[in-house]
């Protein structure tokens, strides 16, 4: 493979037409470019030089290559520069997976502040579970991850962001008492029911639905009762539902998950902080 150090001493051996005077020039020795002109023979499959006694002159080729070569250094040369620049400084994509509920209530509190001081970082939401996401983050697929309960895994970092509470709501004014609506996929869900059926609660009948959001939203319109995190009916700003005396709670851990790797460039550890200072 062609370096950009090897157009450097093409271009003054073309320049020189001698392989000695272009060596005296750069500083190295004759054998070096004598080596690289064919090293860049060979990675061409074309002869780039007529050799003469009185020295080299360019083949059709590599006065081809000749045209092109500053074109190419220079490109290369931006390549490099814009590789250090997504390292050092906070610009970027980052690939940020989030469940929507917690969207709702998370993201609100630190995009705002981002977009404000960090205009040249972009951000591309990902949704699901939160067990889903934080595989995503494992296996490269997104960079970061605000995930419910990740588990401990040796490739992540887990930074506590906040907790919540899911327990059982009615709303003030219910249309049917004996309707639960809930996540049925969701293990805090799993949990709630076990401990509702341990003090003997029970309901006639179930609505069930994959969206937490959508649950609030009938909650608050009386369908029925519903679990919930504390913090996706919080969200919606109303006092039309609250927790049912005595039910059983389930502690969520709200964490932010990400690789090492991920603040070893300058807009994973300003994201990192920002994040960390906003849940504060």
């Amino acid at each position: 493979m062609i370096s950009n150090t090897d157009l450097e001493y093409f271009i003054e051996i073309a320049k020189s037409g001698h392989i000695s005077r272009a060596a005296e020039r750069l500083g190295v020795t004759q054998p070096s470019l004598s080596h690289c002109v064919k090293r860049m023979e060979q990675a061409l499959g074309l002869q780039l030089f007529f050799r003469s006694k009185k020295g080299v002159e360019l083949t059709p080729s590599g006065q081809r290559l000749y045209e092109e070569a500053d074109r190419l250094k220079d490109a290369w040369e931006q390549v490099v520069r814009s590789t250090h620049d997504e390292v050092e400084l906070p610009q970027g994509l980052i690939r940020l997976g989030c469940h929507t509920a917690v969207a709702q209530y998370s993201l609100p509190l630190f995009l705002p502040k981002l977009a404000t001081n960090y205009p040249d970082i972009r951000i591309r939401l990902n949704h699901g579970l939160s067990r889903h996401l934080v595989e995503a983050v494992i296996t490269s697929k997104i960079d970061a991850a605000i995930a419910v309960n990740p588990i401990e895994h040796n490739d992540l970092i887990i930074k506590e962001l906040c907790t919540d509470l899911v327990t059982l709501w009615a709303p003030k004014k219910c249309v049917n008492a004996q309707l639960l609506m809930l996540a049925p996929e969701l293990l805090q869900t799993q949990e709630i029911l076990r401990k509702l059926s341990q003090k003997k609660i029970t309901f006639k009948n179930h609505l069930e639905s994959s969206s937490l959001e959508v649950i609030a939203q009938l909650l608050l319109a009386g369908v029925g009762c519903a679990i919930l995190p504390k913090r996706v009916v919080d969200s919606l700003q109303t006092k039309t539902a609250s927790i049912v005396k005595n039910a059983p709670v389930y502690k969520d851990r709200i964490c932010l998950v990400y690789k090492p790797e991920f603040r070893r460039v300058e807009r994973g550890r300003v994201f990192i902080k920002l994040v960390s200072n906003c849940f504060k």
